[in-house]
C-alpha cells in the first residue's frame, strides 16, 4: 500500500473519530494517557524548566527532585515528553527542549553565510555556552546532519 493510501485511510478514520493521530502516534479513540492533576502539573513544570533554560539546561535529576511526585512517576512523565518529542535527549545527562534545539539549528544555518566552518571555541562564543554544553550539542548537530566533523572543525551542511 502506498503512502497516499495510508494517509487517506488515517484521515478517514480520524474524521470518523475511530482513531486519534498525534504526530507520528496513532491510537484507538479514547485510548490516550490520562494524567492526574498532580502529574499534569509536574509534566508542565518539567517542560517549563527546560523551555525557559534555553541551551543551558539544568540536570534532569535536579528537575525531577524538585517535583512533588515520586521519582518513578516523574521519570514516566519525562518518557512521555521524550516520546512526544517535546524534549530531546542529546546525551545521557543532557535533555533539551525542542524549541531550543530548533533555535540552535536556525543560528547555525545563519552562521553558514558568515563562515562555512565551526570549531568548539567559535561555537561556544557564538552561543555563549560552556564546553559542558558545547561538545554534546556539536555531537548532536553531527548526528542530525546539520554539521559534519572534519578533524577539529565542523563543516556546516
Amino acid at each position: 500500500m502506498g503512502p497516499e493510501v495510508y494517509r487517506s485511510v488515517l484521515t478517514s478514520l480520524a474524521g470518523d473519530k475511530r482513531i486519534e493521530v498525534a504526530g507520528e502516534l496513532v491510537r484507538g479513540a479514547g485510548r490516550g494517557i490520562v494524567l492526574r492533576d498532580d502529574e499534569a502539573e509536574s509534566k508542565q513544570k518539567i517542560e517549563q524548566a527546560f523551555a525557559s533554560a534555553g541551551l543551558q539546561v539544568p540536570m534532569l535529576k535536579d528537575v525531577l527532585a524538585s517535583l512533588r511526585i515520586d521519582q518513578a512517576r516523574a521519570q514516566k512523565l519525562v518518557t512521555l515528553l521524550l516520546r512526544d518529542r517535546v524534549l530531546v535527549k542529546v546525551s545521557d545527562e543532557l535533555v533539551f527542549h525542542q524549541s531550543a534545539l530548533q533555535s540552535l539549528r536556525q543560528q547555525i544555518v545563519a552562521q553558514k553565510s558568515k563562515t562555512p566552518t565551526l570549531n568548539v571555541a567559535s561555537f561556544k562564543d557564538l552561543l555563549g555556552i560552556t564546553r559542558k554544553y558545547a561538545i554534546p550539542l556539536l555531537e548532536y548537530l553531527d548526528r542530525e546532519r546539520v554539521t559534519k566533523r572534519v578533524g577539529d572543525e565542523r563543516i556546516i551542511l
